[in-house]
């Protein structure tokens, strides 16, 4: 019962939160919009999508730590690949890349959602729908116009929340990304998000969360043979540290 109260009374703040400071803005960046000012209003949306982040980890009460973020270049967008354990990976990684500004491909159900699928937008995210493979194509092109534009973006490759530490396959659709673009991959491994909801009997709580940044992967003078099997490789990358997280000193 405890699990259920704690779980409500996060809900409760979560959805107030989201009732009195992010939907009212959704007008001020329309405005923005209509006068052409997308890059203010990109800046100005993405603050306030890091403050309705913080304050997600914050009211659910886990410990983050974050590793390897000096990784990341700086100079140029880059493509994000995390495995994919809960719905709070979204928030996790919101937090944790907090000098980012970056995007998602998410499902295209997320994009239905009033005033989530603004934020979606101003964040530079695509939406696909895996059942539509033309749109899944479109979805893809559109993602790789994104990176060429100068704007980071997030893939879950696995299509579906894991539930586990264990990361499960790499679908190879998210990687055609790399072969229009040459962006730089950079993996993420996200361990223990889970039992922030999905394996506390779906009710939220706090956990000692770890993200880490893995060793950039550079795919401008990769072989053609090499990218196609970039997916299997990444997957490998993330499954890999998965397996020896707790042999690995966090320092």
């Amino acid at each position: 019962m405890k699990k259920k109260i704690n779980s409500w009374w996060f809900l409760l703040r979560f959805y107030l939160y989201t009732l009195a400071v992010m939907i009212p803005k959704v007008a001020y960046f329309e405005r923005l919009t209509k006068k052409g000012e997308i890059e203010k209003r990109n800046k100005k949306a993405f603050e306030v999508i890091q403050k309705w982040a913080d304050y997600t980890v914050k009211i659910g009460g886990s410990d983050v730590k974050v590793y390897g973020i000096e990784k990341i270049p700086t100079d140029r967008p880059v493509l994000f690949i995390a495995n994919h354990e809960s719905y709070g990976d979204v928030p996790m990684l919101i937090y944790a890349l907090r000098d980012f500004n970056f995007g998602f491909m998410m499902k295209s159900t997320m994009g239905k959602i009033p005033f989530i699928k603004n934020y979606l937008e101003y964040m530079g995210s695509v939406m696909v729908n895996q059942s539509d493979m033309r749109q899944a194509l479109s979805a893809i092109n559109e993602a790789a116009d994104v990176i060429n534009q100068g704007h980071s973006i997030v893939i879950f490759p696995e299509g579906k929340r894991s539930f586990s530490n264990t990361p499960a396959t790499f679908k190879n659709g998210a990687f055609k990304v790399v072969r229009k673009t040459c962006v730089t991959v950079v993996p993420i491994y996200l361990h223990n998000v889970h039992l922030t909801y999905e394996a506390n009997e779906r009710c939220v709580c706090g956990a000692d969360v770890t993200v880490t940044v893995l060793d950039p992967i550079e795919t401008k003078d990769m072989s053609r043979a090499d990218v196609q099997m970039l997916n299997e490789t990444v997957y490998n990358v993330i499954s890999d540290y998965a397996k020896n997280f707790d042999n690995i000193s966090h320092k």
